[in-house]
């Protein structure tokens, strides 16, 4: 196996590891409603637990898109010299966060510390911190790592 090769498959098992943690498979905000306690099952086989209070507020905000509007929310972080940045990728969820965030709508949306932080208060548990090769590729000078 070529270096380059080894190096790839290292980094893509380590990202399984620190990707442990979320769903192996979301639910629509709609179908989560319906559930006495809603939940998903993580990658590691945990279960990953949601507000219904924060499944509200996000129905108050998506309205009839709820069912389109798949959780948890994916957050890919992006990680660079100075800050990390999070990218979401899904037109209902940029929608969502962009309204409780009180910032224009765009689909990718980037959101930054500070606004993450303001996610984590008002949705902690609609949204999942992933870290994936795409989110690497997002450097400008991934190559030379």
């Amino acid at each position: 196996m070529s270096e380059d090769k080894t190096l790839e498959y290292l980094l893509e098992r380590e990202l399984r590891v620190v990707n442990s943690y979320i769903a192996t498979k979301r639910k629509s905000l709609a179908e989560l409603l319906r559930e006495e306690h809603p939940y998903v099952l993580t990658l590691s086989g945990d279960v990953h637990m949601f507000r219904k209070s924060e499944l509200i507020l996000a129905k108050e905000v998506v309205g009839e898109d709820a069912e389109k509007l798949m959780l948890p929310i994916y957050v890919e972080l992006i990680p660079a010299q100075t800050t990390t940045t999070g990218v979401i990728r899904e037109e209902i969820a940029t929608k969502l966060v962009s309204t409780l965030l009180g910032i224009n709508h765009a689909t990718p949306l980037y959101v930054y510390p500070i606004q993450l932080a303001e996610l984590r208060r008002k949705i902690g548990t609609l949204i999942q911190y992933v870290v994936s090769p795409e989110a690497l590729k997002e450097i400008e000078d991934y190559e030379e790592i």
